[in-house]
């Protein structure tokens, strides 16, 4: 791991019947700020058997949510629970240009 990475392990949660992934700019996930992944940063999402690819794009329909100083994903839908069927927890890891979620 480099400065321009950060790795962690997030529990998968649940939300009025489907599983939801929460990422938030505290604890282990500190420096997504410092990593340019600020609110408002528009990226894609790529759906993968395994888990998501969130990737920064100028044409992205998704936006980074949450305040200054605490950036928040929220993936939250029958996507989500199609993809982490099986799992409990999810190792993230974030790049300045990239956040890959997949599924342990």
């Amino acid at each position: 791991m480099t400065k321009d990475t950060i790795k962690a392990t997030r529990r998968i949660g649940s939300n009025r019947g489907n599983r939801r992934i929460w990422l938030e700019g505290t604890g282990a996930l500190k420096a997504l700020e410092s990593l340019g992944w600020i609110k408002g940063t528009t990226y894609k999402r790529e759906t993968m058997p395994d888990g998501f690819i969130l990737t920064k794009s100028a044409e992205g329909r998704l936006r980074v949510a949450g305040s200054q100083g605490r950036p928040v994903f929220d993936l939250c839908g029958a996507y989500v629970t199609k993809a982490m069927t099986g799992a409990d927890q999810v190792s993230v890891t974030v790049t300045p240009q990239k956040i890959t979620i997949k599924k342990i």
